[in-house]
This record gives structure tokens, sequence and C-alpha cells, in this order.
């Protein structure tokens, strides 16, 4: 009789046993898994942190030459003589100068900063005269780079500041002030070398770089802000672990990286409507003063002018232009890497959530509902002023319920229950076992069973 309850209360505490092993086992294999899951993020976050910032150290690099070579648009001429007709003689004077003076044999290109003129001689060779032209001298010494300078000057002041000589002068001298004791406007305008003049007096004729030109500079120093807000903050992202401070630093990248595209998307738009504009501004001068005065028939020649002049030059897109536009495409890519590798994980929380405040020593409740077992880590039980026989029990508490409770405010000590009543004994004379019902509280939330005696009876 002993041995047998004995062997079933082993059985019973190393099922107990198991089932703690079982649930620590449980919440440690959890934590690997969401640990392992922690560092795979964070190598796929440095792996994609290092591409992002390489390509944006790339684009601003590409954006760099794209903004300081003069490559940006190229100007050759077509043929080497211009036809006008129809139009006033000193319209078709003017425009007949200027071509043979500045684009008969050579090929300009123009920049933000820079232009270059590349000259050529008469072995030059025009080929379909719709494509291109095959320059069989062009070597070192045929290049001159200048600032990309044009007359400037209020329109009151034409008569005085408006002429090939002063043009010239802007284009080639790369100097903002009109000084007119300089060697090369003296030949040009005959002035006497013993002509005194106040040098330190302001001209009204002055060189500086075109409005569409200044324009685009402050949209290239934009860019270049943009790109390197970008850089920094995928670079400084993984060095912060507050979840709040990541989504600070993947918005503020998003936008710079958003900026960055539309200011170098505005930069190539202005660019590509002013195509002409070094061109044509000699003679748009002319016309645009022809107009104000109100002599259309003169203005309306000069037009006809720049139409025939632009039928004898070819205007194309330089490879300044190309890496802009390529600065333009890893900008986005930059831009959609940037949100996806950025990403604010959520594993360390759920530790946090799932473990924090669990000790590792905790015993187990063992419920049963409907055939089903429930075990439910829990905190040790608080030690009761007013032991009973039903707490001194060794063995875990089986409880009758259809799940596991919910958790409740503890009660109040129970006060001692009275002794238990024995319902029915049966004792039979032929060796059967005694039957001893449980007994139960009159108070208290939980009902506890007693563990049934076997004995002999003796007859």
């Amino acid at each position: 009789m002993f041995i047998g309850n004995t062997n079933s209360t082993d059985a019973r505490k190393r099922r107990n046993s198991s089932s703690v092993y079982e649930v620590r086992t449980r919440r440690k294999s959890k934590e690997n898994i969401l640990h392992k899951r922690i560092q795979l993020s964070g190598r796929q976050l440095n792996f994609g942190i290092v591409i992002g910032v390489s390509l944006t150290i790339v684009t601003i690099v590409l954006q760099c030459v794209a903004f300081f070579t003069p490559n940006w648009k190229v100007v050759s001429p077509k043929t080497h003589s211009l036809y006008v007709d129809g139009v006033d003689a000193l319209i078709r004077t003017e425009i007949l100068v200027y071509f043979n003076s500045v684009h008969r044999f050579t090929r300009h290109s123009y920049g933000l900063f820079q232009r270059c003129e590349y000259h050529m001689n008469n072995s030059s060779k025009i080929i379909n005269e719709q494509t291109e032209v095959f320059h069989v001298s062009d070597n070192k010494q045929h290049k001159k780079c200048t600032k990309n300078f044009l007359p400037s000057y209020a329109n009151e002041k034409f008569d005085m500041c408006h002429s090939l000589y002063y043009y010239r002068f802007c284009s080639q001298s790369s100097e903002t002030k009109f000084d007119i004791n300089n060697e090369y406007l003296r030949a040009g305008f005959d002035i006497s070398s013993n002509l005194k003049l106040n040098i330190g007096s302001k001209s009204p004729c002055n060189c500086k770089y075109p409005v569409y030109v200044k324009a685009c500079h402050v949209l290239g120093v934009l860019t270049f802000i943009s790109l390197f807000l970008t850089a920094l903050l995928f670079g400084i992202f993984p060095c912060l672990k507050n979840d709040r401070h990541h989504l600070k630093i993947k918005c503020f990248g998003v936008l710079s990286s958003l900026f960055s595209m539309i200011f170098i998307f505005i930069n190539l738009l202005v660019i590509s409507n002013h195509l002409e504009y070094e061109s044509i501004e000699y003679f748009t001068a002319i016309e645009r003063h022809y107009r104000s005065t109100q002599i259309y028939k003169l203005s309306q020649d000069t037009k006809v002018a720049i139409e025939r002049f632009l039928s004898s030059i070819t205007i194309e897109t330089g490879y300044s232009t190309v890496i802009a536009w390529i600065v333009l495409f890893l900008s986005i890519v930059d831009g959609i890497l940037l949100m996806i590798t950025c990403k604010i994980s959520h594993y360390q929380d759920d530790i946090e959530a799932s473990f924090i405040g669990i000790p590792m020593d905790s015993p187990t409740i063992t419920t049963k509902a409907d055939n089903d077992e429930y075990k439910t880590i829990t905190t040790p039980l608080a030690s009761s002023s007013n032991p009973t026989d039903c707490q001194d029990i060794d063995e875990p508490i089986t409880l009758s319920l259809p799940g596991p409770p919910p958790p409740a405010p503890p009660p109040a000590p129970p006060p001692p229950p009275p002794p238990p009543v024995v319902q029915s004994t049966t004792i039979n004379n032929t060796d059967e076992q005694s039957q001893v019902h449980s007994y139960s509280s009159y108070t208290g939330h939980k009902q506890y069973r007693l563990p049934r005696v076997h004995f002999d009876a003796e007859v």
C-alpha cells in the first residue's frame, strides 16, 4: 500500500520537474531565436549602411565633376558661311561680323563657371553639315578657358556699352570690370594711350555671370548640402539605439534625399531651357533695345537674323549634363535604399516585453480542464500565518478549472477549516479498500482535493 503511494508521488514529482524544465527550455529557445533575429537584422543594416554611404559618396563626387566641368553644352558651326537675306543692312552686318569672329572657326563649350574655346584652322572638315565637326589640329594650345562672363549693363547704356569688343572682352578676359585702359579694348576702340580716365570710378559696363548660371550655382550648393546630410544620416543611424531617434533620423534622411533629387532635377531643367543663351545673347540685347525704343522693324529683323544664325550652328548637351542625369538616378536609388535599409526593429522590445520580470526559478501551477493540462509560471506563493493540513502537502496543487485562472488580488488569510467530515467509509471483510470521500472548506476561492489513502481493513 505504502509502496504504491510512494511510487505515484515520485512519478508526479518527476513529471512536475520535467514540466518546469520544458517551460524554461522553451523560454530560452524563444529568447535565442529573437537574439538571432537581432544579429541578422544588425548585419543586414550594417551592409545596407555601407552600400548607402558609398553610393552617396559616389553621387557627391559625380556631382562635383558635373558642377565644375565646362561641358554642359557644346556649340559648333555647321558651315563656314552664313546667308542672311530680307533684313535690314545694319542687322545683317551685325550678325555676319559676329558669326565670322566668334563661331566660324571656333567650337565653344559652356559650364556653370567656365567656358572654353577650341580654335580650328581651315583644314577642319565638316561632314554632313548636320552632325559634328572633326578637328584636325585640335590640341591643348588651341584651347582657351575663361570664366563664363557676359556683358551686363542697363538698357539705357546700350549705345555706350554694346559692341563686339565689349562682348569679346567679357568672354575672354575673365574680368568683371570693364577697364577701358586695357590694351585689348584700347586697340578695339582706338583710344589714345595719353587719355587719362578715372579707373576707380564705377563703370556702367561690367561683366557678370548670366542670371540662370547664378540660379544654378545656388541649386548646386543646395544639392551638395542635401547629399552630405544624406551620407551623414546614413552613417549615424546604426549608432543610435532609441527607436524614436531612429524614426527621426530616417525621416530627415528621406527628406534630404528627396530635396537633393528636386534640386538636381530643377538644375537640369534650367540648363536645358537655356542651351542657346550664350550664343544668342549678343543679338538678344539688340532686339531688346529696339523693342524698348519702339523700332519694331529692326526688332523683327533681329528675330529673323537670330533664326538664321541658329540654323548655322549645332547646340548639343555635353558630358557634364550626362553626368548630372546619372547623379539624379543615383540620388533616387540612394533614397529608396535609405527607406529599405533603415528599418526600425522591434525584436529587442519583444524580448523585454516577453521576459522582463519573470525569474528563472519560478514554480509552476498545473491546471486541468477537459483532459488538457496547462502549466503556468508564477512567482512563489507567500507563506500563510495559519498553516493548515492542506498547505503542508508536498505534492503539486491540482485545480479543477476550465482554464488558466485569471490573476486575482491575493485574498485575506482564510480561517482554519473545520475538521473533516467523513461521509462514508466502507470496510469489507473480503479485503476491499475503504472509500474515503473528499471534503471541502466552506469558504475560499479554490477547491482543494486530498490525496486518496489506501489501507487494508482488518477483519
